[in-house]
């Protein structure tokens, strides 16, 4: 995108990150909150480990090399997961550069980038998946010298996690230094009301490949919430409603186990590739972003929940609702002291700084990887 495109999108960042957190409003029993890694333990400590099974990657293209498909597949292998199936769905009108022998090649209009191709293989593939599927985006190993690189997992990262968990990210939660570290689960109650009204990226509506001409990006629902209930049923969107937390996995790729996607009907597949089919870039990849994890994962038990809300949440986009892994702490307002009182300030001040930083990596990397 232009430099000048670039610079405003980082002016909004900037503006909205601003007083972007929401203390801590909870404890749990005991009045402890204790560190999101402490909780993750506990939750994995319990865990079946599930090994690998049959598997297919399901790859979205538009115009970046996959030379590196193939020594995944391999790595993939050497962990004990038989890689039966590639599909590489390319949207761009470019023929893919290093793209495995024998890979499936299917050929998709401009339409939704990478959520689309995903839900499209889910509604088309729902009788007759694999053990697991990897998804993942042409993008997902060329960050090269951008920030991001330091959050990219590898497929063999993403298939260990699996094994314990039924879903695993590309991508680790972002760290913002010493003022705490994100984490992949979020408050609910904000998230659902994510949008992107101000987005303004007009130059990345692409017309190759079949993108039509005047499509616009904001959705015509007004939040993330909103889209969902208009687009799934009523008992798929409701169960995710239920849920006080959800994870959220950013970047576009991940993996996940056949019941776990079985969980959601064809149906509601189909409706959310035929969503995503509106527009190149659009508000609702967004959202999809946002929901592919909470869609493709187990419900969190309610006092696990509970524990993960003591600690404090980010108020705004790109990352509203997520969840703070800090060691959690709960000072109540009556009981400060004027040295407190500083403190809160100054920290405060240190992390809303480091989410304007969050914020940029994020909003660059959609620009520049799409």
């Amino acid at each position: 995108g232009s430099k000048a495109s670039e610079d405003s999108t980082m002016s909004m960042c900037s503006k909205n990150m601003e007083s972007a957190i929401r203390p801590s409003s909870t404890l749990p029993r005991g009045g402890t909150c204790r560190p999101v890694a402490a909780i993750e333990a506990g939750l994995l400590a319990g865990a079946e480990i599930v090994p690998g099974s049959d598997a297919e990657i399901v790859a979205s293209h538009c115009t970046k090399d996959l030379s590196w498909l193939q020594p995944s597949i391999d790595s993939l292998e050497n962990l004990g997961t038989k890689v039966v199936g590639v599909h590489i769905y390319s949207k761009c009108g470019l023929a893919p550069i290093g793209a495995p022998a024998g890979a499936h090649l299917h050929t998709l209009p401009n339409l939704g980038r990478n959520d689309q191709v995903y839900a499209e293989y889910l509604a088309t593939r729902h009788h007759s998946l694999p053990g697991q599927v990897f998804f993942l985006k042409d993008s997902s190993f060329h960050y090269g010298g951008h920030d991001f690189k330091k959050y990219e997992r590898s497929a063999v990262q993403m298939a260990q996690e699996l094994r314990t968990r039924g879903f695993s990210c590309g991508r680790a939660p972002p760290h913002c230094g010493p003022a705490g570290n994100g984490s992949q689960w979020h408050e609910r109650a904000v998230l659902e009301a994510f949008v992107l009204r101000n987005y303004k990226e007009k130059h990345t509506q692409r017309l190759r490949g079949g993108a039509p001409v005047n499509a616009t990006f904001n959705s015509p629902t007004q939040s993330i919430g909103a889209w969902l209930a208009s687009v799934l049923s009523q008992p798929t969107y409701g169960e995710l409603r239920a849920r006080e937390v959800w994870p959220v996995c950013y970047g576009g790729s991940f993996t996940a186990r056949r019941e776990q996607i079985l969980r959601v009907s064809a149906a509601d597949w189909a409706a959310l590739a035929k969503s995503l089919s509106r527009a190149d870039n659009l508000e609702e990849g967004h959202y999809m972003e946002r929901s592919w994890a909470a869609l493709l994962s187990p419900p969190l038990p309610t006092n696990v929940a509970r524990q993960l809300l003591c600690h404090p949440s980010v108020k705004k986009a790109p990352y509203s609702g997520m969840l703070l892994a800090t060691v959690g702490h709960h000072t109540h307002k009556h009981t400060q002291t004027h040295t407190h009182k500083h403190t809160h300030k100054h920290t405060h001040t240190a992390r809303s700084q480091s989410l304007v930083a969050w914020a940029d990596e994020y909003w660059l990397a959609r620009l520049e990887l799409g």
